[in-house]
């Protein structure tokens, strides 16, 4: 998510209440090569966001038309697919049903927490950058996500009004795997039923209070 989506949901703050997903997908090889997809996904208020659209500002936020979102999508693209290691790069821009989405491959680990950093905000790329998100034990084939962001400190420079955005948004990661799991160390997680996927799905605002987040330690056999 970069500029073009954060400021897509920031100019949609106070009219969306809830009514955003984000999703991450990642499908690691045995070797820690893999594919990657990030998506947000605002579809359940696409009939709102097309009258907001037609607009130029709502309640003080900048309206970014189309070829805003466009020109910066384009520029996030060119930056991903600049990372050494990176492959296949594609993106999808729905304006009918708002569902945003970028995918590439990558040659290993290093080469994803690379990728990931151009989806944090300009301010935090370099924070998010500094503390690897994802680790791949190959030998023990052990796969973690990190999750160190302290949504309670950031949401305080928010104001009220503005965080009911964050009422019902969640952000869910699908993680699949060539290897069968044995294990994933978030109690939320919901392993497939062959033992090749695992889905976790967190509430902003439990991530927001601390009550749950992100962070999993997934163990292959």
């Amino acid at each position: 998510m970069r500029p073009l989506l954060f400021a897509f949901l920031a100019a949609l703050m106070l009219t969306l209440t809830g009514c955003f997903e984000v999703i991450e997908e990642i499908t690691l090889n045995d070797d820690g090569s893999g594919q990657v997809t990030m998506t947000v996904n605002i579809s359940r208020s696409k009939t709102k966001l097309n009258s907001i659209m037609l607009m130029d500002s709502i309640n003080n936020y900048k309206v970014p038309s189309k070829a805003d979102i466009t020109e910066n999508m384009s520029k996030m693209i060119a930056e991903i697919k600049s990372i050494r290691g990176v492959s296949n790069v594609s993106h999808q821009m729905d304006f009918d049903d708002f569902i945003f989405s970028v995918s590439c491959d990558f040659r290993n680990v290093d080469v994803l927490n690379d990728v990931i950093t151009h989806f944090a905000t300009e301010r935090d790329q370099k924070k998010v950058s500094m503390k690897k998100q994802f680790t791949y034990d190959a030998n023990r084939k052990v796969f973690t996500r990190s999750y160190d962001v302290n949504l309670s400190k950031e949401i305080n420079r928010v104001n009220q009004k503005d965080r009911e955005v964050l009422e019902g948004a969640t952000v869910t990661s699908i993680y699949r795997f060539e290897s069968p799991i044995v294990s994933a160390k978030n109690s939320d997680s919901k392993i497939a039923g062959n033992k090749k996927a695992v889905m976790l799905k967190v509430a902003v605002t439990d991530m927001i209070s601390n009550k749950k987040n992100m962070k999993n330690t997934i163990t292959l056999n």
